[in-house]
């Protein structure tokens, strides 16, 4: 008798309940791996299809007087670059032509300025090219032409 007393008075999580339980955990851990799997896989397709900006120097040409340098920049990257910032020896000069627009793989003349009280007159200058999209490219620039 007092087997049947104890089956009873036994409480339990009943069968609806602990379905719902076990659904509710299930939608917690595929959200936890959905967020984890997203952001992993976010990470690596940016960086692997993400396309770059990349120039090269054909050659150059320094202007009588040393007041500007004619460069010819060639897109060697993935992507039309615009070429809209130059600095000689790290002081911000002017690109006569700009912006300049290049697509990959062509080449188009950079007419750069000297900056004011500086010409292209000592042994080497440095020339830097700044793309809209932060594209960097530098050069340095020998009395004489290339």
């Amino acid at each position: 008798m007092r087997t049947s007393s104890l089956k009873r008075n036994r409480k339990g999580v009943s069968p609806i309940i602990a379905t719902l339980l076990l659904i509710v955990i299930a939608v917690a851990a595929a959200v936890v791996t959905y967020a984890f799997v997203s952001g992993f896989i976010g990470k690596t397709t940016s960086t692997a299809t993400g396309t770059t900006g990349s120039m090269s120097l054909d050659s150059y040409a320094v202007a009588t007087g040393g007041g500007s340098v004619n460069m010819y920049i060639r897109d060697t990257g993935t992507t039309a670059l615009s070429i809209t910032t130059a600095y000689v020896n790290g002081v911000n000069a002017t690109i006569a032509n700009g912006p300049v627009a290049i697509n990959p793989g062509t080449v188009e003349l950079v007419t750069v300025n000297a900056p004011t009280n500086l010409t292209f007159s000592t042994t080497s200058e440095t020339v830097q090219l700044v793309a809209s999209d932060g594209t960097p490219f530098s050069a340095s620039i020998v009395l004489g032409g290339s």
